[in-house]
């Protein structure tokens, strides 16, 4: 038997340390050799050595530019490592380079197209693999999966609805349609198709995942939060953090008191979340918690300076008694729309940073002083759907005896579309160090206007009049068919209808603001 029988029959056999060697010593013999270097990395993934194998792959490809095996499974393992960036210019290249089209190739190839927010291509490849293969459900399913990210809800239904039909009674594409449903704000039936796909898949995460959204969106708080505890059931998309002991995961005061314990509660996903959720600490304390947290860096000056709460940063070696996840706490305490916490501010800014704010913005004194945020962070999986391009706000810097402030930290990408002069749309978002100088700006103007990005919560919180901008399938907080918030009693809500344009919304938005007399607020407007 000769290396590479043998090497081939080590790896079949699971043996990889003895196939490492093997190939090693192929490798000597023929230092230009492919097959050993994919010898090497087939062994390296066998073994758990999976960015080695990455590196041999890489190799391999190197070597033999010509051949595509090496970067096919050079694309296929990155993908099976969640490192979908890495991965989908590999897959470029087997589909450019060598003209790979076969289903798997393209479908994995949209996938991480779509995982990088490249969307418009991922619906491309999609709909490439399904002209080649009209009856291929899966790629039916993610191209339904991606349609709605990109407004076309009907093009998603439809897409949803013929992968169910080729495979009726498979939970994945049950639980498309449901999901189809759901951002058409067709909450009864989209609820009915996602508990049939439970019962066809019984733990099927996403499909639990989505019913509680759907339920949260409908108003059904405390179903909704039960289910949605469910989420960290697929460990890969909602990772745990480092500190997590399950014998320390608080399961609600009626379970486990807390009086004289130390709770640590955590972030586990944006910027928003925390500033939303953070409201439960004094029902914590209320019940005799010392209560600590562990947030974003950005957020731990400001929310450290709500009345007994200590923060710290992610990495930060600590002791507590119990933990829980800020998100599920509304769960613990069985929020209802009739129970939320909503009283503000429950956030308050430094009364220094204030001043020094208040007198930097001193010369437009006389004015109303309107702050603007107009995108969210393109990672987030909405984005497209709920940011705005600059130029749409345009007619807003028009508005007579109003002064409006760019709110927006960080560029934008391509939302900021316009370069408005300087004393138009002030920028001062370079000067803030953390959230403590944004909340101290925030509580110098008497309006933000923004999309639903952590802007929105931050003005909440701190009690500020705050106009909100809503796509027409809206995240589950804000639920449907009303304007104004049971989270927050200074927020209104501007919707925008399947069909409305952008310009529409604004326009409907200019209007209002020009007519201060009418109050800022859903409160003072007696709602």
């Amino acid at each position: 038997m000769n290396l590479w029988e043998n090497g081939a029959a080590l790896l079949a056999g699971g043996r990889f340390h003895e196939a490492l060697a093997t190939y090693g010593q192929a490798l000597k013999n023929h230092p230009a050799s492919m097959e050993a270097r994919l010898g090497l990395a087939r062994a390296c993934l066998g073994s758990g050595d999976a960015w080695t194998a990455v590196a041999w792959l890489g190799d391999a490809a190197r070597v033999a530019p010509a051949n595509p095996t090496p970067l096919h499974e050079l694309a296929n393992l990155l993908l099976n490592q969640q490192q979908y960036a890495q991965a989908w210019p590999v897959y470029q290249q087997l589909y450019t380079r060598f003209g790979v089209r076969d289903r798997a190739t393209l479908l994995h190839y949209g996938f991480c197209l779509e995982q990088t927010g490249a969307l418009d291509d991922a619906v491309r490849l999609y709909r490439e693999a399904i002209e080649r293969e009209p009856g291929f459900m899966e790629a039916h399913v993610d191209l339904a999966g991606v349609l709605w990210r990109v407004e076309d809800h009907a093009g998603a239904l439809a897409h949803a609805q013929r992968a169910e039909a080729l495979a009726p009674g498979h939970p994945y594409a049950v639980r498309i349609v449901g999901t189809s449903l759901l951002h058409l704000n067709r909450l009864d039936e989209a609820e009915q198709q996602l508990r049939r796909a439970l019962q066809l898949q019984p733990g099927f995460n996403l499909a639990q995942v989505d019913l509680a959204l759907t339920l949260l969106l409908a108003g059904k708080l405390e179903e909704g939060w039960a289910l949605y505890h469910q989420r960290w059931n697929d460990a890969a998309r909602m990772p745990r953090p480092a500190f997590f002991q399950p014998a320390l995961e608080w399961k609600g005061p009626a379970r486990q008191p807390v009086h004289g314990r130390r709770v640590l509660v955590y972030a586990e996903q944006g910027l928003g979340d925390v500033l939303h959720f953070i409201r439960y600490v004094p029902q914590l304390q209320a019940d005799g918690a010392t209560v600590f947290a562990v947030v974003q860096p950005e957020l731990a000056p400001l929310l450290g300076s709500m009345p007994g709460l200590e923060c710290y940063r992610p990495g930060t070696e600590l002791v507590a008694d119990l933990h829980v996840a800020l998100l599920d706490l509304p769960m613990h305490y069985r929020t209802t729309l009739a129970s939320v916490p909503a009283r503000v501010p429950y956030l308050r800014a430094d009364p220094q940073r204030v001043a020094q704010w208040r007198e930097r913005l001193r010369p437009w004194d006389g004015q109303r002083k309107v702050g603007l945020c107009w995108a969210g962070s393109p990672a987030q999986v909405n984005n497209r759907n709920r940011s705005m391009p600059l130029s749409t706000f345009a007619p807003l810097l028009d508005v007579p005896d109003v002064q409006c402030f760019s709110l927006q930290k960080g560029d934008g990408g391509h939302y900021t579309d316009a370069s408005p002069p300087p004393d138009r749309l002030p920028d001062f978002t370079a000067d803030w160090q953390d959230f403590s100088d944004s909340a101290a700006m925030v509580e110098c103007l008497d309006l933000v206007i923004t999309v639903d990005t952590s802007v929105a919560h931050l003005a909440g919180a701190l009690g500020k009049p705050v106009w909100l901008l809503l796509g027409p399938n809206p995240d589950w907080r804000w639920l449907l068919a009303r304007d104004d918030s049971p989270w927050y009693p200074t927020m209104r809500l501007f919707r925008r209808d399947f069909g409305e344009s952008r310009a529409q919304q604004v326009g409907r938005v200019v209007q209002a603001l020009r007519q201060p007399a009418q109050g800022l607020t859903s409160a003072s407007r007696g709602k």
